[in-house]
């Protein structure tokens, strides 16, 4: 089947249920489509189906009030993957002021760590944004509702508040727009109060989800929220005007795959039970079959060669307008947002590959069934034995088989225009990152394999060289002069290795730094990481019992353990003459060469 990312729509997807649409042949190849037709269903119908198993939808309020001066000041994130583009996080810092969002309230912390401001947070732990004269705070504030702040700044006055359903997944901000993506199940989703009836479908999964993307404008206090019916969404990526929403191909996409490839080898009777209509109708049909039918029908799918796959929803964004732009599929699942990267008018996934098998969930065995015994006087007269429970439909999962890894390049029409697979078989992809036209893989089994892949002809990547070393990296940063930096686990412990990769064809370690009995937050948080090209100072977070520490790290030829800071952070910023340490509700300032200065403890 030739690679094409079909822009899924999905109108194959499930719920047609409300349309009257004649589907295709399930041998049919599916087209690609700029700008999918999307249908549109009840999330009531939905919450029915949880239970048993071309419009956006847009809520728009007024502020209470509006920003009346403006200036280009964004306070950001500790070490961010896209210049100019924000990320989430509970700290910002802009060169003279921490905002800390911490135990319910945010804080306007000074350079010398004086609180100049402070007031509530919509949730105990919340996530802050900074833009000009404004500051954005939201969390969740009760069960499913994410509920935000808008205040102005010096003082922290209230402007604006939104609430929508979900759990949050990411946010970003770009020019002063911050765009939160969430999920929620189907069932009493609310923007603003108001309760959503509808909503367009993406694709579908078991059980139903909702993505919920919600825009806020800092500038004008404008805010808007598109919902969709899609499968759990896993990471979100943004570069210029353009939102990435990747999702994992959810089961009854999976099974409709694998019976496209295999129906004429089901026998006819089956293929009269089974409504091949689109994904959703096909998992219906074979689910209401007896248990040994559809182990039956398993055998057959699991002939086709079906692997784990990522739906990449694209959005185009315009202030807080939200556009959906295409849908794209490639074959694999993303680790993290560094594995999705945009090279000039391409787009870059790299993702790990496993072929899918097929099989039902364990037989349910009902309780005996307990005698019911009317009695007269004291006699039984009638002795009634109700039938045994009915055992639930069998659920069908995927198993995955064998890991390999791949990278694909992806043009403007959302075709696989570049293919490298079959990367080191049998492990993982752990970190990724692109530097110039070098992609940069770990993947890890036993050792840490180190690769370098070259992107110059994007339609032809090639892995020019790679080094094996013990342990595995977590997290890769450029520290320049043909340098990388990792972090990662090594026997219990954590690993900071230098990597010289001026010669991508000939990638070695070249010093490492080791502490036993340690963890680190940079292993699943990149805002925890921090470097000073100025400095070459390398700041990492490490924990153990009792207390936490951390390194400062040295990068020149070779690593240097510069000190050991006695601070339980888990953030780093750099300002001009100083370095800010922040644990949450602790903040330390330090010299440049890590003298203490001042600490201060918030709330």
């Amino acid at each position: 089947m030739k690679r094409e990312i079909t822009a899924l729509a999905l109108a194959s997807v499930a719920l047609l249920i409300l349309l009257n649409v004649t589907p295709e042949s399930p041998h049919a190849e599916p087209p690609v489509v700029e700008t999918p037709a999307l249908p549109v269903v009840k999330l009531s119908e939905l919450d029915q189906l949880l239970q048993t198993t071309q419009a956006f939808l847009t809520k728009t309020i007024t502020p209470l009030a509006q920003p009346t001066s403006w200036d280009a000041r964004m306070a950001t994130a500790a070490n961010v993957q896209v210049v100019g583009v924000d990320e989430e996080d509970y700290v910002k810092f802009d060169g003279e002021n921490l905002y800390v969002a911490t135990g319910g309230k945010i804080y306007v912390v000074d350079s010398n760590l004086n609180v100049k401001a402070s007031a509530p947070c919509p949730a105990y732990d919340c996530v802050v944004f900074v833009w000009g004269d404004s500051l954005l705070v939201y969390g969740v504030k009760e069960f499913g509702l994410v509920s935000a702040y808008l205040y102005r700044l010096p003082r922290l006055v209230k402007t604006a508040e939104f609430n929508f359903s979900g759990s949050p997944l990411g946010a970003r901000m770009t020019n002063g727009v911050v765009y939160i993506v969430a999920t929620a199940p189907p069932r009493d989703v609310i923007i603003n109060g108001v309760e959503v009836a509808e909503a367009p479908v993406l694709s579908i999964d078991v059980p139903p989800s909702v993505l919920v993307v919600a825009a806020v404008d800092m500038k004008t206090a404008k805010f808007n929220a598109s919902v969709f019916v899609s499968s759990h969404a896993s990471r979100i990526y943004m570069r210029n005007n353009s939102l990435y929403i990747a999702t994992a191909l959810g089961t009854p996409q999976m099974l409709y795959k694998a019976a496209v490839k295999t129906w004429e080898k089901l026998p006819p009777e089956t293929r009269a039970k089974l409504d091949p209509t689109n994904p959703w109708t096909f998992y219906k049909s074979l689910t209401s079959l007896p248990r040994e039918e559809v182990e039956e029908v398993l055998k057959v799918l699991n002939s086709a060669e079906v692997t784990t796959a990522t739906n990449i929803y694209i959005f185009s964004v315009d202030g807080v307008d939200i556009r959906l732009k295409t849908v794209v599929e490639v074959p694999g699942k993303i680790l993290d947002q560094y594995a999705m990267e945009e090279l000039d008018e391409y787009l870059l996934v790299a993702t790990t590959v496993s072929n899918v098998k097929f099989q039902t969930s364990r037989i349910f065995i009902p309780p005996p069934a307990v005698d019911i015994v009317i009695s007269q006087d004291n006699k039984p007269v009638i002795t009634i034995r109700p039938p045994p429970p009915p055992a639930p439909p069998p659920v069908v999962y995927p198993l995955e088989g064998e890991p390999r890894n791949a990278v694909y390049l992806l043009d403007a029409g959302g075709r696989i225009v570049g293919v490298l697979e079959g990367l080191a078989p049998g492990e993982r992809i752990y970190a990724a990152r692109l530097v110039g036209r070098t992609l940069y893989l770990v993947t890890f089994r036993q050792v840490d394999p180190l690769y370098a892949i070259d992107l110059t002809n994007p339609t032809q990547p090639r892995v020019l060289g790679f080094v094996k070393t013990p342990g595995f990296s977590e997290y890769l940063h450029p520290v320049g002069d043909g340098k990388l930096l990792g972090v990662g686990l090594y026997e219990r412990g954590v690993k900071i290795a230098l990597f010289d990769v001026s010669d991508p064809t000939r990638p070695r370690e070249i010093s490492n730094i080791t502490a036993t009995n340690l963890y680190s937050p940079v292993f699943h948080d990149h805002h925890a990481f921090a470097y000073s090209p100025s400095l070459r100072l390398a700041l990492v977070p490490v924990a153990g019992y009792p207390a936490g520490f951390v390194l400062a790290v040295e990068v020149g030829d070779r690593l240097s353990l510069g000190a050991v800071v006695n601070a339980t952070a888990d953030r780093a910023f750099f300002g001009q003459d100083a370095i800010y340490l922040v644990g949450r509700a602790q903040l330390w300032k330090y010299t440049t060469d890590l003298r203490q200065v001042a600490t201060t403890r918030l709330g």
